[in-house]
Parts: C-alpha cells; sequence; structure tokens
C-alpha cells in the first residue's frame, strides 16, 4: 500500500483502473457438523496486469490461505472449520478484497448438515443404517468401522458404546471386532453353526473315498470356522471358513479318505467344526474290508486261532473255565484247520489234550505217529520237536524220560533258540526249577528283558509268587508287569498282595500302572494297608489334582498316618464345599501349618463358616486366622476364601484402622468364571479410566477389579480377539456394597474407592461438602479420562460460584478448558470466567467454539474488562473478532471502540462505519483515519464519507505524505476525469501549494477558480505567477483564458482557441481538422495532439472573425480505433475586447463584412502606422 500512496503523492496516476475479476459471485456450500472444508477461488482483473492487494475474512471460522497477493492471478484458499458447529447452523459473512485494481466483497454463507459417511449403498449415519451395509456389503463395512468417520458420526449420539468400540479395535481380527460390535449394539445374533451328519460309516476297500459335510449358520455376518481332524487318513479340502462367505446359509466340506492309510478293519477318526462359540464333533468309522489273498488271510486265520487258543488255556489255568470246556473249546479250534502245514501242531495240541484228559490210548497212538517222524520233525521245527518232547515226557512221567527231554530241550534253548515257548516246557521239566523257584523268575524275568510280554510267562511267574510271596523282593519293570497281569485277571492271593502292598509303599516315585492296580486291589478288598500305599505313591508323586481327592479323604477318615496326607487332602479338596472338614484334619493343623497361603485360607474360610457347630475349634484357630487375615490384607491379597477371612474381622473395632486402609484395594474383587475353552484372559475396562486391566484366566477363572457401574469386560481369546457380549461368563462380587457400607475407610490415596464413591455421588447427584472434598481428590488420580476430569472440575466451579467461594472458585476455573466442555454446559462456565476476569481461557475458548448463544452483555464484559484489565495494547486476531461482532451487535463502550480504532481491518465501508461511531464517542480516531484514507487510495474507492473522513484526519494531520496523496488523487480526479470533488478540498490545496509545488492540485485548484471573479490580491499574485509558469513550462490549458478579467493573460493565451480531449495519456490521439469559409469547405488536416498534462491533450489555433473550425479526433492504441463526434469552433465577437494587433485584424474584417469602407481605411491606416512605430522604436529582448 505504501508503494501505491508514493505513486499517488508523485502524481503518477492510472487513467483506466482495471477491475477485479472474481470467479465467484458468492460463496455458499454445506459442510458436515465437526468437519472442515477447503475451496478456493480466482482473483484477476481486467486489463491482465500485476496487481497487488490482501484479502480479509469477516468470521474467525473461514480462514484464507493467504493474506497478501502480488500477481496478474491469485488463487485464495480458504477453511471453514465446522469442528465445534451443530447441524443446522447457518454461518454467513463476507470476504474482503483490498487491491490496488479496486476493492471487492465476496460473501458467503456455509449450511452446517448433520455428519454422513457416504458408502455403496448412499449415505449412512447410525447404527440400523451401518448394519445394513455391514449385511450387503461386509468388506466395506469393516473399513468404515476402522475409519475415524464411525466414531465421529455412527456412536455421536451412543456414549454408552464408545468404550465397547474403542476396545473390540484392539481385536487381531477387525471382522471379529465388528461382529462382536453389530452383537453387542443389538443389530445381529450370535451366529450357531449346524451341520446334516454327525455319525458317518463307510467301507473301504482299495479306492479313496470322497464325501462332504453341510455346514448351516443361523444368522448373517462373520465367523472363522476352523475344520480339523485326528485321523491321518482323512484329509480336509478346507481348514478355514468363514461364515461370510457362505452361500446363503449353507457350505460344504469336502474331505478324502484316503485307503492307503487306512488299516485292515475298523479304523476310527473324528472332524472337528470350531468356532469360537462351539465344537461340533462328527465320529467317522471307516471298515477296512482285509486283503482277499489266500495266504494272507491263511496267515490271520491262524494267528486269531493262537490267540483264541492261548486265551482258552489261560482261562483254564486261572480256573476261568473248567477242563471239559477248555478241552472242548480247542477241539472246536482244531476242527476249523484245513493247513496241512498246521497237521503237526494239531496233534501236538490233541496230544495234550488226551493226557489232560487222561486218555492214554490216543494220546499213545498220536505220539507213536511222530516219534516214526521225530527225525524230520527235528529238521523242521525245533519248536514243534521239543513240544513232542515235552508231551512225550508229560505222558510217561519216568525219571529217565524226563532227563531225557529235560536235557534235549535245555540244550536246544541253550544253544540260541532262545524262544520263551521252549523254556516254558523247561519249566515243567527241569527239577531245577522245583527246587529252586527264583530260577524260574530269573529265566522268565530273562525273556521279560529280550521283549517277551507273554501272558503265560507272566501266569507263570504269579503262580511261583503266589506260592513263595517272600521271592518278590523290588518292584522294577518286570515285577510290576507281571503283578499287573495278576491283578487283572484276580489271580493273587492276599500274602502276595501284601507283599506287594508293602514294596509299593517303598517305591520312590509314582509309577501309574502300580496306582492303577491298587485302585483295583483297593475296590476289591479294602484294605488299610492297599489304601495307605495309594496315599503315599499319590504323595510321592506330587499328585495334587482333584481326581485324587477320593483317596486321599478315605486315607484321613481312615486316619492314616502318612507324611503329608492332610497337606494333599486340602491340595486337592474342592474348594467351593464348605461342608466340615475331618476332625482329625483339623486338629492336625492347629500344630502343623506348612500349606501354602492359599489353602491356608480354605481351611481357615471353612472353619469360619462352620464355626457355629464347631466352636471349639473355632477357638483354637481364632488367634491363627486372626494373624494370618491382616498379613493377608496387609499384603493385597484376596480370593473367595480370604473374602470370607476378611468379612469374619473388619467389622471388628479394634482392626477399624487396618482394614481401613488396605480394604478398599481388596474390596471391589469380582471372581470371574468362564467355560469356554478358547478364552485365555479378560479385560476390564471402567469408563472413568483410560487404561484397561487384563487378567489371565486359570482354569477358566480370573480375579478381577469392578468398582463403578457399567465397567466393561472384554473376554479375549488365544488369538488376541475381544468379545464384549457374545461369550458367557458368571461373576461373582467377593463382598457385596451393604457388607462395607457401615465401615469408616480412609479414601486418600485409594482409587478404586474414590471412583466407587464418585460414581455413587455421580448418579444419586448428591452434592454435599463430602461429595466435593471427594471431586478435589479425583482430579489427582492418574489415568483419569478427560471427560470424568471435566465432569468433576465442572462440578466444583458451580459448588464454589454458588457458595461464593471466589478463592476456590478462582483455582478450578483457570484448570479448565472451555473447549472440552459440552455444549450444553460451556456457556454458563465461560460466563464464570468472564465474571471473574479470566479473559485469556474465555478468549482461547472463544475462539474454538463461537459466540453464539452467550449473552452480549457477558462478550461486552469480557472484551471491555481484559482490555482495560490487562492492559491488551497489541493485536490478538481473535480478539478483534469479538469485539467487532459486540459493536456489530450495537452493544460497545468506549474501550471496546479504541480497541477496533487500532486495530480492526475490514472492508472499507465497515470501517467507515466504525470510525462513524467512534466520532459519536468523541474517541481520537487519527490511527483508524490513516488506515482508512490509505485504504481508499489504494483501491480508490468512492464512499461518500471519504471528504469528511479526511477533513477530520487534516485536522490533526500525522503523515504528510497521506495529504499530498489524497489531494493529488481528488485532485486528478477533478482535473482529468472531471468528477464532482468536495468544495472544502480546494482551500486546502491551497493551503499546501504554500509550502510545496504539486501542479496537479493547482492545475485542479486554478479550474476551479476559473470563474472566480472574488479573490484576494495574494491569490491574484499567485494565478498570475503560476500561470506564466505553467505557459513556460508548455502547460496551457483552456480554463486559463477565463481568468483574462481578472489578470493579465499573455496574448497568445488570450488569442487563442482550444481544442482540449481528455483520454488515457498512453493512447495517441489525433486531431482531423478543416476550415469553414464563406460556406466553403476544404479538406480534414491530421496533426497527432500532443499530451499536454496527465492525458489532457490540447491543440491551439488562431481564429479570425467569421472563420470556424470543424474537427473531430481519434484515439488510437494497439489495433483499437476510436472517433469521436465532429465539432465546431467559431470566432467570438466578444473576445475583441483589447486592442491588439490580433483584435484589431478582426475588427478590419467587421468593417469589411459591413462594408463600412471608411472605418476599414481608418483602422488599416491606424494598423499599418502602429505597426512601423513597433517596430521602429522596439527591439526584442533577447
Amino acid at each position: 500500500m505504501k508503494e501505491k500512496i508514493e505513486q499517488l503523492a508523485r502524481g503518477e496516476f492510472e487513467y483506466e483502473l482495471p477491475f477485479l475479476r472474481i470467479s465467484v459471485e458468492e460463496i455458499s456450500f454445506s459442510v458436515e457438523a465437526g468437519k472442515q472444508y477447503e475451496a478456493s477461488f480466482h482473483i484477476s482483473n481486467s486489463m491482465n496486469r500485476i496487481m497487488k492487494g490482501i484479502v480479509l475474512s469477516s468470521d474467525r471460522l473461514l480462514t484464507l490461505g493467504i493474506s497478501a497477493f502480488r500477481d496478474k492471478e491469485c488463487i485464495v484458499t480458504y477453511k471453514f472449520d465446522a469442528s465445534f458447529l451443530k447441524p443446522s447452523d447457518i454461518v454467513s459473512g463476507n470476504i474482503t478484497i483490498l487491491s490496488d485494481c479496486g476493492e471487492a466483497v465476496l460473501p458467503f454463507e456455509v449450511h452446517v448438515k448433520a455428519p454422513v459417511i457416504n458408502t455403496s449403498i448412499g449415505k449412512i449415519k447410525n447404527f440400523f443404517e451401518f448394519a445394513n451395509l455391514a449385511r450387503m456389503d461386509w468388506t466395506e463395512a469393516k473399513k468404515v468401522f476402522r475409519s475415524e468417520e464411525f466414531e465421529r458420526i455412527i456412536l455421536k449420539n451412543e456414549e454408552k458404546y464408545h468404550v465397547i468400540y474403542k476396545n473390540l479395535l484392539k481385536s487381531i481380527s477387525t471382522s471379529q471386532a465388528l461382529e462382536e460390535f453389530l452383537i453387542a449394539v443389538n443389530k445381529k445374533s450370535r451366529i450357531n453353526l449346524g451341520i446334516n451328519k454327525t455319525y458317518l460309516e463307510y467301507e473301504i476297500r482299495d479306492e479313496d473315498l470322497i464325501d462332504k459335510l453341510i455346514i448351516t449358520k443361523n444368522h448373517w455376518g462373520y465367523a472363522e470356522i476352523r475344520v480339523s481332524t485326528d485321523a491321518p487318513f482323512i484329509t480336509l479340502e478346507q481348514k478355514f471358513l468363514w461364515a461370510d462367505r457362505f452361500i446363503g446359509n449353507n457350505h460344504q466340506v469336502s474331505f478324502v479318505v484316503n485307503a492307503q492309510k487306512l488299516s485292515p478293519g475298523i479304523n476310527y477318526g473324528r472332524i472337528y467344526i470350531r468356532t469360537v462359540y462351539q465344537t461340533i464333533t462328527v465320529d467317522l468309522i471307516c471298515k477296512k474290508h482285509r486283503d482277499s489273498n489266500p495266504e494272507t488271510a491263511a496267515i490271520r486265520q491262524t494267528m486269531k486261532r493262537r490267540y483264541d487258543y492261548t486265551k482258552s488255556y489261560l482261562d483254564f489255568r486261572i480256573g476261568r473255565i473248567s477242563l471239559n470246556r477248555y478241552i472242548q473249546d480247542t477241539k472246536a479250534l482244531l476242527a476249523g484247520v484245513n493247513n496241512p502245514e498246521e497237521q503237526t501242531m494239531n496233534k501236538l495240541v490233541e496230544i495234550h489234550l488226551a493226557i489232560l484228559s487222561e486218555n492214554k490210548r490216543t494220546a499213545a497212538k498220536l505220539l507213536d505217529e511222530l516219534s516214526k517222524e521225530e527225525v524230520p520233525l527235528r529238521k523242521r521245527s525245533i519248536f514243534e520237536y521239543c513240544a513232542y518232547l515235552y508231551l512225550l515226557a508229560l505222558y510217561k512221567r519216568d525219571e529217565e524220560t524226563i532227563q531225557y527231554v529235560t536235557d534235549t530241550i535245555g540244550r536246544y534253548y541253550l544253544s540260541g533258540s532262545y524262544d520263551w515257548r521252549i523254556l516254558w516246557f523247561l519249566l515243567f521239566t527241569d527239577k531245577r526249577y522245583e527246587r529252586n523257584r527264583s530260577y524260574k523268575l530269573a529265566d522268565i524275568r530273562e525273556q521279560f528283558d529280550a521283549g517277551c510280554r507273554s501272558p503265560i510267562l507272566y501266569y507263570e511267574a504269579i503262580c511261583v509268587y503266589n506260592e513263595e510271596p517272600y521271592l518278590l523282593r523290588e518292584l522294577n519293570e518286570f515285577e510290576i508287569h507281571v503283578m499287573n497281569y495278576g491283578i487283572k485277571t484276580n489271580c493273587l492271593n492276599m500274602d502276595l498282595i501284601m507283599q506287594y502292598t508293602y514294596l509299593v509303599s517303598r517305591l520312590k516315585s509314582f509309577n501309574s500302572i502300580v496306582f492303577k492296580g491298587l485302585a483295583i486291589l483297593y475296590k476289591n478288598y479294602e484294605k488299610e494297608e492297599i489304601l495307605s500305599a495309594i496315599c503315599s505313591l499319590l504323595i510321592k508323586g506330587f499328585k495334587k489334582d482333584s481326581k485324587y481327592f477320593h483317596w486321599y479323604s478315605l486315607g484321613v477318615n481312615a486316619q492314616l498316618r502318612i507324611t503329608e496326607l492332610y497337606e494333599y487332602y486340602m491340595y486337592c479338596v474342592d474348594e467351593s464345599r464348605m461342608d466340615p472338614l475331618p476332625q482329625p484334619l483339623l486338629i492336625y493343623f492347629i500344630y502343623n501349618s506348612s500349606l501354602n497361603d492359599s489353602k491356608r485360607a480354605y481351611l481357615y474360610a471353612n472353619i469360619i463358616k462352620n464355626k457355629k457347630d464347631n466352636d471349639q475349634i473355632y477357638q483354637l484357630y481364632y488367634k491363627t486366622i486372626e494373624v494370618f487375615t491382616l498379613s493377608q490384607l496387609k499384603a493385597g491379597n484376596i480370593s473367595r476364601n480370604l473374602a470370607i477371612l476378611y468379612k469374619e474381622f473388619m467389622n471388628k473395632p479394634i482392626h477399624n484402622k487396618l482394614f481401613s486402609e488396605y480394604l478398599p484395594e481388596v474390596m471391589f474383587t469380582h471372581e470371574l468364571i468362564c467355560d469356554n475353552p478358547n478364552m485365555v484372559s479378560v479385560a476390564v475396562v471402567h469408563k472413568e479410566m483410560e487404561q484397561e486391566e487384563t487378567t489371565a484366566l486359570c482354569d477358566g477363572k480370573a480375579s478381577i477389579q469392578i468398582y463403578t457401574q457399567d465397567a466393561s469386560i472384554f473376554m479375549i481369546d488365544s488369538f488376541g480377539n475381544r468379545y464384549a457380549v457374545s461369550i458367557d461368563y458368571t461373576l461373582i462380587p467377593l463382598f457385596k456394597s451393604e457388607e462395607f457400607h457401615g465401615i469408616f475407610m480412609d479414601y486418600d490415596g485409594h482409587t478404586k474407592l474414590l471412583l466407587y464413591l464418585f460414581d455413587h455421588y455421580r448418579i444419586n447427584r448428591v452434592i454435599s461438602r463430602d461429595s466435593i472434598e471427594l471431586r478435589k481428590h479425583i482430579l489427582q488420580i492418574q489415568g483419569l479420562k478427560e471427560s470424568y476430569y471435566i465432569d468433576c472440575l465442572l462440578t466444583l466451579i458451580e459448588y464454589y460460584y454458588e457458595n461464593y467461594d471466589v478463592n476456590m472458585l478462582e483455582q478450578y476455573l483457570l484448570k479448565l478448558d472451555l473447549s472440552k466442555v459440552k455444549d450444553s454446559h460451556r456457556i454458563k462456565f465461560l460466563e464464570y470466567m468472564v465474571i471473574r476476569g479470566y479473559y485469556d481461557k474465555a478468549l482461547e475458548a472463544l475462539r474454538c467454539f463461537g459466540v453464539e448463544g452467550i449473552s452480549i452483555h457477558r462478550l461486552l464484559k469480557l472484551c471491555s474488562g481484559w482490555i482495560t484489565y490487562a492492559r491488551l495494547d497489541k493485536k490478538k486476531e481473535p480478539f478483534i473478532y469479538l469485539c467487532y461482532y459486540v459493536y456489530s451487535q450495537g452493544k460497545y463502550d468506549e474501550t471496546i471502540l479504541s480497541y477496533l480504532v487500532k486495530y480492526y481491518n475490514d472492508s472499507t465501508a465497515d470501517m467507515l462505519a466504525l470510525w462513524q461511531s467512534a466520532l459519536d464517542f468523541d474517541i481520537d480516531t487519527r490511527i483508524l483515519e490513516e488506515r482508512l484514507l490509505i485504504q481508499i487510495l489504494f483501491t480508490e474507492s468512492d464512499h461518500k464519507e471519504n471528504i469528511s473522513l479526511f477533513l477530520n484526519y487534516y485536522n490533526k494531520v500525522t503523515n504528510h505524505l497521506i495529504v499530498r496523496a489524497f489531494l493529488t488523487y481528488y485532485a486528478y480526479k477533478y482535473l482529468v476525469k472531471d468528477e464532482k470533488i468536495g468544495d472544502e478540498l480546494f482551500p486546502i490545496m491551497r493551503r499546501e501549494l504554500n509550502y510545496e509545488e504539486n501542479d496537479i492540485c493547482l492545475l485542479a485548484w486554478l479550474k476551479y477558480n476559473s470563474n472566480n471573479t472574488d479573490l484576494a490580491e495574494n491569490d491574484l499574485n499567485f494565478i498570475s505567477y503560476n500561470i506564466d509558469r505553467l505557459d513556460r513550462q508548455g502547460i496551457v490549458l483552456p480554463f486559463f483564458k477565463d481568468y483574462k478579467h481578472i489578470i493579465k493573460l499573455p496574448r497568445r493565451i488570450t488569442e487563442r482557441y482550444y481544442v482540449e480531449y481528455k483520454t488515457n495519456p498512453k493512447k495517441q490521439v489525433f486531431l482531423h481538422y478543416r476550415m469553414l469559409n464563406n460556406n466553403e469547405n476544404g479538406e480534414y488536416i491530421t496533426e497527432r495532439m500532443a499530451n499536454t498534462f496527465l492525458g489532457i491533450h490540447v491543440k491551439e489555433f488562431v481564429l479570425f472573425y467569421n472563420e470556424e473550425l470543424q474537427y473531430y479526433i481519434t484515439e488510437e492504441q494497439e489495433d483499437e480505433v476510436n472517433t469521436s463526434e465532429s465539432f465546431v469552433i467559431r470566432n467570438k465577437a466578444d473576445d475583441m475586447l483589447d486592442n491588439s494587433k490580433y483584435n484589431r485584424i478582426n475588427k478590419m474584417l467587421i468593417a469589411l463584412e459591413s462594408e463600412d469602407m471608411t472605418e476599414l481605411l481608418d483602422m488599416m491606416e491606424d494598423y499599418i502606422e502602429t505597426e512601423y512605430i513597433i517596430r521602429e522604436c522596439f527591439v526584442p529582448l533577447s
């Protein structure tokens, strides 16, 4: 602007000021509440020249990307901030453009609309519409769910779901989080699966089998489905399914049964279909038909027959079947043998049956037949040969035969044929085994160590042990397997059982086979020794699972004297049961207390629960329980049993102080029980706190803290997904609120108790001294959510305002950030700030959310008070907006006006109105006038107040450059543009000309006074001097002739006629003229008119009497030519008053025209004489 003012002061003007071109006539748009809107418009000018200017916004919500520009074309970006506006709000204002091409005001109007999210199904803004989107396009719904707009728009009026939304977003799977959210807001139900079959049975031969299952779902939505199998012969086509990809509500799961991986016979397998909510099991039975190869079938038949024979034999030996039944079953087995290779073995079995049945004739016959084949038999099969020898000895029973058989069989056995069957023959022929049965056990053990697991040998060992139990001296693997067989077959005698029980009690570690065997023995005999061995074995194995409680309970009830028996009873006991514990156990733990704290808590809780029935035990334990309870309380431990202990002592006056200090940390504990095996932890989110509390589930249980209403509980699965409502759980409070309400507790330092009480006061709207003191402590809690911090702060402020506690009110007002306060409360608390004079905070808040709805009187106090008390003397844009808003509402005072006078800038019209208001208050307006004058000159804008503004400023002028520029500019308009200006300016121009030269003002003043005949002497001298000076400079304007009646002018001015044309000095001006004499028209003569002064083109002519000059003018610029109308100039008779040479000639022409020859001759004579005298008597000045 300064550059433009200097140009005007120097008399540099643009004849034609280009006009601004703005790409839009007005700005009108809609914006969503809570969002920002950005756009732009273009500024250019009609002459496409470089322009300079500034842009201003009348509203704080619409900010401009630039404040100044200098270019041929300018793009102005603007941003509208609707962050704190509400739907249906309308904001209007102006963008003012001040440039050296003029001033323009661009109006804008903004309509605030309800926020929506644009989707493929249209605009959505609530849960119902969002649920429709999820149903139609799950993928797009996920993107919306994760976007910032979801919480801002969909959840805007649903505060209770904000916590659920934010915490579900922590899930690993966005789809699962979305599914759970829709369930939580009651827009869909949980997906449950069904299946068409849960049992499948197939008969498989050599080819693979392909089949499918059809899974159905009951609702739309998302579910991750895992398909698995426990059978290697089942191959699944898909291991993962997603419910949103079902066709309709069905999906096929194909699988293949691999024939090559099936074993002959019946194969079992399962297919599991799992979601986080359910597991569906499909049982498969695949019957693989055996190979039809005759050889293989024969082998299988032989193996089955041998198994059946062995079983039948052992049943006979053990006594389960009679001899006749054994013979009968065996003959039936032999009848089905057709294989020639088994004929020898069949004969051997027949001989054995004949001997057992004492059919000596048949036995002798068959032995005789085999004796004839003895040599081939020996070569063919050593086992069959040894069997023959054994039967021979069994038949004859003489010493010689027995010795021969024993030696022969022993030789074969020791020569490398360590066949357990051959050993079995020896066991019945070798006298050595009868003399020392330990040899028999040793050889059987040798076979066991070699890998033999024949039940026949097990039975032979059992027989030895039954006869001589003392031979069972230790329990190694062999002995354990033998005794286990004996227990299963129930063939142990009592002495052996007792010996076994004794050895078990000496074992150093747990053995599952031994335990199962003892359990069978105890079931059969219920011997205390067996029970003692069982309990000892379990204790050595550190078995503390509840499934072993039965044995410990039996042991305790039997009052067994086993180290740690009572402790292990306690480890395994079901703590949910509170029936009285055994009396011996209670007496034991009076003096022996090696239990861990958890079990001690159960023990003591059980005693307390049953104290009415066993007061004596209660009294004996009382002091111990008390000490334990207080130590656990101090340690901050809590469980269901500890809660019982705390309740027992917390109402005793002697412990009031201790419970007041420590109970608040544990009394809000709840036990959560969840049976879903997929859940691994639980997160508790209190709406008042930023941080969540996560606890791992142990056996489906967790202890969590819940101390305010509506706390949110999220179950977390092993993949990290969260569930708000769809997973079932049970929540059991360890304390009921009425149980601790009568206890005085100091909440200082106890966050949980503070928030519990705060929640109670807030819900019940309790405002008292106690609740106010509590809120002061709430403000100090680390991690408190901002919304609750503000809520607490507002309550304190309102309380102290209503109770006139100025100091406390100020303390909390200073902490309040008004931008965080809800719209419905914000105005009231802002007014509190204004009342208390906290202007900085109030202004900062107003800058964010505006002044709508606030009392204009409060705003007036804010503005006026801040300026006064803060001695504000600097430019602050937000404050300027606020002050002008107050002023625009017609409520203002001298203080606000003075501030605006100093700093307000906007359109010239608005600033002129402000200037007028300031004048009414008699305020010093020079600084505003100076800004206004500069703005008016810069933009060359025309307002009716311009002259009066200048006149007021001129009275107390501070910047003479502005005065010179203004006068020069208006002089130019008057002189060149022939515009009417205020008469008051011309005396000022005359005054300023006394101090400095200014030809524009001078010429304007001369033009203005050219018809003034009432001028002072000094003005006449001034006029005469300057016209003469201008004449010498070649500046002669037609109105100079008007002064001929009051001052003496040079005849070359007075005797001339002037053609004047005003236009842009950049144009070339041509005069086309011709003389009109005696009605004769000559040709037009063309001459270029000189630019005499700032676009005033003047051409002078000498016209004698009765001469006429006809002319027209053309102006040219580049390729453009403009032609004026035709004009005529005539010689005027009243111009011949003086006796100049020029006039004397004109008079002669008049006499000539009137044919007054005498007069003509006299004038001619006089003219000649005068010219002669002048020529002879005067010499021209050099």
